[in-house]
């Protein structure tokens, strides 16, 4: 097995976009070399996707929960052995640490410079040995998108025309003889179903260009049928799967308060302004009281001999 190439270059965390391309560097550094990932897409719980592994990243504050892995366990195929991979710039409650090792999911946290962390015995696995030998794709080329600076302005744009279309277009079907023919109170019904339906999708179109994430999430049904001749007396239908319970989240810990003091350090002795740090934080999910408190003990730390 040839030696593993160098950890790659620092990047500093900004936006949820970031820590998403950052977390497919890192995938490609451990073996699989077709990691992509799509900011903007759509959300289906898979933010990075290789050959062999899937990831998924979340940018905030919050503790991530068993909750968030169950549905990323849910978001791979069925009869899929691909290595399920999680990115969190905060931490893990106790609960989602139990349930992945049930699951073999690795466990990273990631900090403002990208440098990656293995939080259980999976993560630390595929941290220090490459992965499994994946073939990559027959055309790479069609995977990867094209960098946004040689994208056409169509390419980049053209959902935003369309969408506009589309939002415009009901206006133009009113006084069409043709399409109302109806009594009034029909036409008016068939208006507002056009209506919302081109609204919706334009909408769509629009957010998708911006960078939107949609989720629609669908609860599991489960459907019990009574056997003819038994004294059963549970009825036929559906019924609900009762949610598992929520972790909430935690208030900072002395040692993540550490963490992020010595993260802004590094970025005010790399010549990052204040207001920026601030920015990024605020992006973390920080509030305004701790960003404060993190600044002022990161300009002490830099000072101190």
């Amino acid at each position: 097995m040839p030696p593993r190439a160098v950890p790659p270059q620092p990047m500093q965390i900004s936006s949820w976009q970031q820590a998403e391309l950052n977390a497919a560097r890192w995938m490609r550094h451990w073996g699989y070399a077709d990691a992509t990932a799509r900011p903007g897409g759509p959300d289906s719980g898979i933010d990075v996707r290789a050959a062999g592994a899937l990831g998924q990243v979340k940018y905030q504050a919050a503790s991530v929960g068993r909750p968030e892995l169950q549905r990323f366990v849910g978001a791979r195929s069925r009869g899929s052995s691909a290595q399920l991979i999680f990115f969190t710039g905060s931490d893990y409650a106790a609960t989602a640490v139990s349930y992945a090792q049930e699951w073999g999911i690795a466990l990273f946290t990631y900090r403002l410079d990208g440098a990656m962390t293995p939080v259980n015995d999976a993560a630390r696995r595929i941290h220090r040995s490459p992965a499994p030998a994946v073939a990559p794709p027959a055309s790479p080329a069609a995977r990867n998108p094209a960098p946004a600076a040689s994208r056409s302005f169509w390419d980049r744009n053209w959902r935003v025309f369309a969408g506009a279309a589309l939002l415009m277009a009901p206006l133009r079907t009113i006084g069409d003889e043709e399409m109302y023919t109806g009594p009034l109170a029909v036409d008016v019904l068939k208006f507002i179903g056009i209506l919302l339906a081109c609204w919706a999708l334009g909408a769509f179109l629009i957010a998708a260009r911006f960078g939107a994430r949609l989720s629609l999430g669908t609860r599991p049904l489960r459907v019990v049928v009574s056997r003819p001749g038994t004294d059963s007396a549970t009825a036929a239908g559906p019924t609900r799967v009762p949610r598992p319970p929520r972790d909430r989240a935690p208030a900072p810990s002395p040692a993540r308060q550490d963490g992020l003091v010595a993260e802004a350090a590094g970025l005010l002795r790399t010549g990052s302004k204040p207001h920026h740090v601030d920015k990024i934080l605020k992006d973390r999910g920080v509030g305004f009281m701790e960003r404060g408190s993190v600044i002022n003990e990161a300009k002490k730390l830099n000072k101190t001999p």
